[in-house]
């Protein structure tokens, strides 16, 4: 092989690897986009009207408590919304990494309906959290959420703080 047919490789071997490097970045892009939305719109904003559109037919929750299907992620966003009416997140780290978006935050609200089956305590609250989505051709497919319950009850007054 003469010197410039090497070239030629080397040439489309590298522009073979821009391309898919700007493709994962372009994936990464809608997947941390399609995350933010689901955060921002469902669970912040308590728009399950939503939850069809952004989660997978065969969706997981894998958090504690969690199981299959849609209907927990509707359940789970109107019971906070009915504990925590006034609700509003704020994404303090969001990142992504291949097919999983990592969105850590803090939720904040006073709650003045009940939260499972503890009264309402007309407290406010902050909770910090962390979730991790699995995105699959364009939708959640499992999803991993840890935030501080300990604290919320806390700060409820369920539980002492000390």
């Amino acid at each position: 092989m003469d010197t410039r047919m090497a070239i030629l490789a080397v040439g489309l071997l590298l522009g073979t690897a821009v391309l898919d490097d700007a493709k994962d970045q372009s994936k990464q892009a809608y997947n941390l986009a399609l995350a933010r939305k689901a955060f921002s719109e469902i669970y912040g904003e308590g728009n399950v009207e939503l939850v069809d559109r952004l989660y997978a037919d065969d969706f997981v929750d894998d958090s504690p408590g969690g199981g299959k299907g849609r209907a927990l992620i509707r359940e789970a966003v109107k019971g906070f919304h009915r504990a925590f009416p006034d609700l509003r997140i704020e994404i303090e780290d969001a990142f992504a990494v291949d097919d999983k978006v990592v969105l850590r935050y803090t939720a904040h609200g006073t709650q003045t309906g009940a939260y499972y089956d503890i009264p309402p305590s007309g407290k406010s609250v902050a909770i910090r959290g962390i979730t991790i989505f699995q995105i699959t051709n364009g939708k959640i497919k499992i999803e991993w959420t840890e935030y501080d319950r300990l604290g919320a009850l806390r700060q409820i007054g369920a539980i002492p703080s000390d």
